[in-house]
């Protein structure tokens, strides 16, 4: 995901533009340096060819990460030698990880900014500025900065909804991920400055609050000695004006009864799961260092479907993990149709660098591997179709956010996260009836498409 992030304030000052890589914890980061910069004093440019300072905020989790991370460098280091930016700055989890990589493949980086400093932007370009085309700054040390609600924070998101992170780092030691090296151990927030925070973003207008660590449901175990998202959810539905309560990354071992009760009875908090299993044979879950197998996790679908009937699941899969044979791949691919997810990513293997999978014996082949994401793939296109058939003839509620070249509007349900999951195309009730961006809406839906729904609209007034 690549976003040119934009805010404009001051002038007569150097202007500043962010490219912001990966996952919503990323952009989250990003909206941190753009709003330190901006009580700075610099002007914040949404084109990043138009500034003098251009800021590369990378991922660094897959090896396609890093290709899409290169690919951006690349163009901001031409920019760099013959445009109008004057410093440029590599920053997150890629330089963090390999920054002699970094500085290798893209000499013309003034700056290498890691993981955990972010909260050290402006000094770091002020003395970029200063130094230009002296010997790179590479400002690197071990994770531990925590953002707060008195950060200040300029959003790229639309009004209406917002990403709110709870904690930073991860505990797990997966033997397929580097992000705990990266970003270092998991530490909460505190509960006051979530919902502080949380009450910022709603007086803003912001309508739907989207949940987001490396692991949402280990949330306060570090800090509280206790498993805490039952609590703060309780706590965060209490906020007059908010809409929606969306979790995402909920680790599959961590998720307890008391969660799906809060989730069933808290009507703000959306009837969504986002469950990385990854994998069903047991064998290969072992080497990846993850508990349970594709019969626990059988049973804690189910546990939740009886519980919160409709319920979303989201999961993500790794398919051609070292020792991943034909059979293991089948107990997969049988546990995928049993399960039927409404939502599904599936993911190639990749062999990073200084993880414990790199090392394993039996890799498969990279091809071998896409075949296999793609058997699957098309696997769940089908289930996913089923799945959404059974909305068909019922009313839903959904968040207009645009339209398309159609004149449909587009709209988000409980169903569906931003840019991850599908979207409801809405009839306008007139031709060229501008959408009501961040209206909430009842449609009622009238046929599916494999991942989106098509609806008419039942009742244009607003419900926000």
């Amino acid at each position: 995901m690549t976003r040119s992030l934009a805010y404009r304030s001051g002038k007569g000052v150097p202007s500043v533009g962010i490219i912001s890589l990966g996952c919503p914890k990323n952009l989250v980061d990003s909206e941190v340096m753009l709003g330190l910069l901006a009580q700075a004093g610099y002007h914040i440019t949404p084109r990043a060819d138009d500034a003098q300072v251009v800021i590369v905020n990378t991922c660094s989790f897959i090896g396609p990460a890093r290709d899409e991370a290169a690919v951006a460098l690349g163009q901001a280091s031409r920019l760099r030698l013959s445009g109008n930016c004057h410093v440029l700055v590599a920053a997150g989890c890629w330089p963090q990880q390999q920054p002699e990589i970094v500085r290798d493949l893209f000499p013309s980086v003034d700056a290498m900014v890691g993981a955990g400093e972010f909260h050290r932007i402006v000094p770091i370009v002020e003395q970029a500025l200063a130094r230009c085309d002296a010997e790179p700054l590479q400002i690197i040390g071990q994770p531990t900065y925590l953002y707060s609600h008195t950060t200040p924070r300029l959003r790229a998101t639309p009004p209406w909804y917002a990403y709110l992170k709870l904690a930073e780092g991860c505990n797990h030691r997966c033997s397929f991920c580097a992000i705990p090296a990266i970003r270092g151990r998991f530490r909460s927030r505190s509960i006051r400055s979530v919902v502080a925070e949380a009450r910022q973003l709603v007086g803003t207008g912001v309508r739907e609050l989207i949940l987001v660590a490396q692991d949402t449901t280990s949330y306060g175990i570090d800090r509280y000695r206790q498993r805490m998202l039952p609590s703060l959810l309780r706590k965060l539905s209490r906020i007059k004006d908010l809409r929606w309560i969306r979790v995402l990354y909920a680790h599959p071992t961590h998720l307890t009864d008391e969660l799906v009760e809060v989730m069933a009875t808290e009507e703000k908090v959306c009837s969504y799961f986002d469950l990385p299993f990854q994998h069903a044979d047991a064998d290969l879950l072992r080497c990846m260092h993850r508990a349970g197998c594709g019969d626990a996790y059988l049973r804690l679908i189910e546990r939740i479907r009886m519980r919160l009937p409709e319920v979303t699941l989201r999961t993500s899969l790794l398919v051609g993990f070292p020792g991943e044979t034909r059979a293991k791949f089948r107990r997969l691919l049988a546990f995928l149709r049993v399960a039927e997810f409404d939502r599904v990513g599936v993911f190639a293997y990749s062999r990073e660098k200084g993880t414990a999978a790199a090392q394993l014996p039996n890799q498969v082949p990279a091809q071998v591997a896409q075949d296999r994401r793609d058997q699957l793939m098309s696997e769940q296109q089908g289930i996913s179709r089923g799945r959404n058939r059974r909305w068909v003839g019922r009313t839903m509620e959904v968040v207009i956010e645009g339209s398309d070249r159609r004149g449909r509007w587009l709209g988000r349900s409980h169903r569906d996260a931003p840019e991850i999951d599908g979207l409801v195309y809405v009839g306008a009730p007139a031709k060229g009836t501008p959408p009501p961006r961040g209206r909430f809406i009842n449609v009622r839906i009238t046929r599916t498409l494999p991942y989106d729904l098509i609806s008419e609209t039942t009742d244009t007034t607003a419900l926000v």
